[in-house]
């Protein structure tokens, strides 16, 4: 018995399409989140589940403040952004890409993170620095 053209037709079309399509790339296993401003001296950002406290250490306080893309005006209080990566594995963290004439530097700790920047250099410095933030296993 010969098979209908139809049918061969469809049995074709079924295996050339499950066979060639292309699989979707995994997920990011990371959010990222980026910082920048004018800083001139020292400063330390604390980064838990809590929030984000800052201390100022040395020369002029820090101006033109970003934090994932938004202003941030008074880095006295948690940005409202701050939420979107609380929740994260902040321990882990890691710096990706840093701008700026001198340090930035990401200490872990027991429940978050330590973010410095250092600028001895006469004058303010632009910094910018993008920290790597990896999600939970299990959630999304």
């Amino acid at each position: 018995m010969k098979p209908l053209p139809a049918t061969a037709c469809a049995l074709l079309l079924l295996f050339s399409s499950s066979c060639c399509t292309t699989p979707k790339p995994p997920a990011d296993p990371y959010e990222y989140l980026t910082i920048s401003g004018l800083i001139d001296g020292s400063e330390k950002f604390t980064f838990t589940p809590a929030g984000v406290k800052w201390v100022h250490r040395h020369w002029s306080e820090p101006d033109d403040m970003t934090f994932d893309g938004s202003p941030w005006y008074n880095p006295r209080k948690t940005p409202a952004q701050w939420s979107k990566y609380a929740t994260l594995d902040l321990p882990r963290a890691t710096i990706t890409k840093r701008k700026g004439r001198d340090l930035v530097a990401l200490e872990p700790t027991a429940d978050g993170f330590i973010l410095y920047f250092d600028d001895a250099p006469n004058g303010a410095g632009t910094y910018s620095v993008t920290i790597a933030i990896p999600k939970k296993v299990g959630k999304k």
